[in-house]
Parts: structure tokens; sequence; C-alpha cells
């Protein structure tokens, strides 16, 4: 009987823990907030177009962000359009951008370097060394492009060349 009554007098301390409120419990919800912006994206609208040069010749030809091309170190230019590169770069309107040129790779004889870049309508200024704090892109701004390539002179007549280098945006 002592036995019981102690089984039953643990039950009821227990019981009596629990509904005094011994053990309690609280929680509260906390809200994950999240801003997207718009997604940074690159359009080619032309690509550069030195016109027509002299086959077998080394030479220098360097175009600017307005379409000019300036033969030097023996470049002879024969005629034909000629173009500057142009971009439209859009995304957020309200982070800034950086461009930067590089990854030169020649083809036929003719090697890029040296691009140029006139962003907005900005004077054109050297782009190897990235550009920072542009203005935020928006809806499109054009970025356009000039660059130096060199012939080797091993070139025939009536042969193409198409170096190529690499742009590259990034928000910052």
């Amino acid at each position: 009987m002592i036995k019981s009554r102690m089984k039953y007098l643990a039950l009821a301390l227990t019981a009596s823990f629990f509904m005094c409120g011994g053990a309690q419990a609280a929680t509260q919800s906390v809200t994950a907030n999240m801003a997207f912006d718009s997604v940074l994206s690159l359009t080619k609208n032309a690509d550069i177009n030195f016109g027509t040069v002299k086959a077998s010749t080394v030479g220098t030809y360097t175009i600017n962000t307005a379409g000019t091309v300036t033969p030097a170190g023996g470049g002879v230019i024969v005629g034909g359009t000629t173009a500057f590169g142009q971009i439209t770069i859009t995304g957020s309107a309200s982070q800034t951008v950086s461009i930067s040129t590089g990854t030169y790779t020649a083809n036929n004889g003719v090697t890029p370097s040296a691009a140029t870049c006139s962003y907005d309508g900005a004077a054109a200024s050297a782009c190897d060394t990235p550009l920072t704090g542009l203005a935020a892109p928006g809806v499109g701004k054009v970025l356009r492009l000039g660059v130096t390539a060199s012939s080797d002179g091993t070139q025939a007549a009536g042969a193409t060349a198409a170096p190529t280098f690499v742009v590259t945006v990034i928000y910052g």
C-alpha cells in the first residue's frame, strides 16, 4: 500500500508540474525579404570593320569609336566601308557597371590589341583596364568599340581575317 501511495504521489507531482506551467514555449515567425533587379544583358549590334587594306603588307590599323581607320607602320587603306563595333547594354536602372576588354585572339596573321570604348556617348578611352562606376544601363545604353589590328604581311589578295576580343560588363 505504501508503494501504491508513492506511485500516486509521483503521478500527482508530475501532473501538477505540467499544469502549473513549469515547461513553456514561445514562437515567433521571421520574414525573409528579397529584392530582385534586372539581369545584365549584352546585344551585339555590329562587329568592327576595317574595310579593305593592302595585302602582303606589314602594318597596323587603328579604328576609333567613330569608325575612322588610321594606318601606320606600312599599313595601306584601299577602300571599303568601315564601322566601329557596337553593343547595347541593358540591365538595372540603379546599379553602375564596369566595362573591360581582353582575351585578344589573332586570326590569319592579324592580331588585335588596345581596344577603346565609348559608353553612352562619353569620350572614348582605353578599356583594357576596367572602366568603373559607369551609369546604370537601364533599358539600354550603347557601347561603341574601336581597336588596333596588326597585320604580319602574310595575307594574300582576297583573303580575310577575323581576329576577336572579349568585352566584359559587370555590375559594380
